[in-house]
């Protein structure tokens, strides 16, 4: 019997821990996923575990504990009946087992056991769920390119500091010509000069604030002389 995509059973409202880094699944399953499980546990004695403490809920079909570098700490419980994983998944959720709250949540996918157990074809299910996983891993490239895209395209963003960069100042300009275009500002406490390249300075206020009204009284660009091209005036990188 081919495998056939099930219609979604509505969510349910039970207490749980949220998983910190994506949003629960709310729709009931057969198997339940729990993660922060004891990494220093026997993936063995883990299952073994396991299934005990889930027993007592109702039969379970099949423990899987997950012993790789990226599924460590996870592991899949799969009950033979949905009303024993309802019950299971909202008393066993922060138990405390070797010295760790588990964290209990509906899996996003039906388990094999459970596609063996409603006569339905397993191999035909592994392959829907190999092709469904490889969507969701395009769909994640797909995502991170346009991000990418869209941070290359977007304009380029100053991070505030108290000390402002001059760039393109005249070559014989002196220090007092500075100081004279920022005394005026509240909080100007000094200009410093780099000798080695007389087109660059830099010019330190008390706080990011006042460098920063400074800077937009000012706009992007400094001009000391009549006839000359402006010095530009950025916040000078950390």
């Amino acid at each position: 019997m081919p495998y056939t995509q099930p219609s979604p059973l509505p969510p349910v409202s039970i207490p749980r821990i949220r998983h910190p880094n994506r949003p629960p699944c709310t729709t009931p399953s057969k198997t339940l996923y729990l993660r922060n499980l004891s990494e220093k546990a026997n993936p063995k004695v883990m299952a073994t575990t396991l299934r005990a403490l889930f027993e007592t809920y109702g039969t379970v079909l099949d423990v899987r504990v997950r012993h790789s570098i990226r599924m460590r700490g996870q592991a899949f419980v799969v009950f033979g009946e949905q009303e024993d994983a309802a019950r299971a998944y909202s008393e066993v959720q922060g138990f405390m087992l070797y010295g760790k709250p588990l964290f209990v949540e509906y899996s996003r996918m039906a388990s094999d056991a459970t596609i063996a157990q409603q006569g339905e074809d397993v191999e035909s299910y592994k392959l829907h769920r190999i092709e469904a996983r490889d969507r969701r891993d395009q769909e994640f490239k797909d995502r991170a390119a346009q991000a990418s895209a869209a941070l290359a395209a977007a304009p380029h963003l100053e991070l505030p500091n108290k000390i402002l960069f001059l760039q393109g100042l005249p070559s014989d300009v002196a220090v007092s010509e500075i100081e004279q275009a920022f005394a005026g500002h509240p909080g100007f406490v000094e200009v410093r000069w780099v000798s080695v390249k007389p087109d660059v300075a830099f010019v330190e206020f008390e706080a990011e604030m006042q460098a920063g009204t400074a800077k937009a009284a000012l706009g992007s660009q400094l001009a000391l002389r009549e006839g000359l091209p402006p010095a530009s005036v950025s916040f000078a990188k950390r």
